[in-house]
């Protein structure tokens, strides 16, 4: 039965699960079968159910068989079971779903000396359990110092503007450089992004005033070119009104209408002719 490997039969471990819960299992105590085997005697009867390791693999997980401490195989998601008569049967288990990884409160000074606090977020896989276990004995502590190490560099070569204005592209080169040094061991970064920038107090005050001056330059800009668009406007009028006579009277007739607007009462006296000539006049430009 040993001999046909370290598995044990599908049909053979039912017939052993049913056992386990009769009374031939329960009969001796778990503790006394310990001090036997301790002693080096064998318990009659059920004593060999002790020597079976059974372990289930989720479907999101993948199994490492590891005899005496050597990798034998890969495990698919399911029930197996295996003898452990004389020797160290183990399984690990790795979960190969998409994990998160944050980097908080890192305190970094940038090329102009500005100190800065970033929070950093990423996500991460185990892509090869295999290369895993050979390389990296703890896969996320490793993540998270290359995490650090790329950010303290790709901040310290920049300035507080180029962080600024460069965000995105800092974000796609820590990347690079963090797949660089992940892939090799078996580990995929499917992503990762700066979340916070938290400036010093004084820091925040002296760029809320040079936002507050670029803005206040780009309102009076505004502000100029609206006025040279108006005077503009307001010269070619007075060219069209100078070559036509009949647009200069137009334009008279308009302003005695806004100017009548705001009388209450008007009393003319020489008629609507001596009206329109002595009240409103627009003289054209000379020479």
């Amino acid at each position: 039965m040993l001999s046909a490997g370290l598995d044990v039969d599908a049909g053979l471990m039912e017939r052993i699960r049913r056992l386990r819960q009769t009374d031939a299992w329960t009969r001796v105590p778990a503790a006394l079968r310990e001090k036997a085997r301790a002693l080096g005697k064998a318990l009659a009867g059920t004593d060999f159910l002790d020597n079976i390791l059974e372990e289930e693999v989720a479907d999101h997980q993948l199994g490492l068989l590891l005899l005496d401490g050597r990798l034998v195989r890969t495990l698919e998601p399911g029930v197996h079971a295996f003898w452990n008569f004389t020797r160290a049967v183990q399984v690990e288990v790795t979960d190969l779903r998409l994990q998160e990884l944050e980097v908080q409160g890192q305190e970094i000074l940038t090329r102009d000396k500005v100190s800065l606090r970033i929070n950093l977020g990423a996500h991460y896989r185990v892509a090869d359990p295999i290369k895993v276990r050979a390389g990296l004995p703890k896969h996320r502590d490793f993540l998270y110092r290359e995490l650090q190490f790329a950010l303290r560099q790709a901040i310290g070569d920049r300035t507080l503007d180029e962080l600024l204005e460069q965000k995105g592209a800092l974000e796609q080169g820590l990347l690079e450089r963090i797949r660089e040094r992940t892939e090799p061991y078996g580990v995929q970064v499917d992503g990762l992004g700066i979340k916070d920038v938290i400036l010093p107090g004084d820091m925040k005050q002296i760029l809320n005033l040079v936002v507050e001056a670029e803005k206040a330059a780009q309102a009076n800009l505004i502000r100029r070119r609206e006025e040279t668009a108006a005077t503009r406007s307001l010269l070619n009028t007075a060219k069209l009104m100078e070559q036509n006579p009949i647009l200069l009277r137009l334009k008279e007739l308009e302003s005695l209408e806004r100017v009548t607007e705001r009388v209450g009462s008007l009393t003319v006296f020489g008629g609507m002719e001596s009206l329109l000539q002595g009240l409103v006049r627009i003289e054209a430009p000379k020479g």
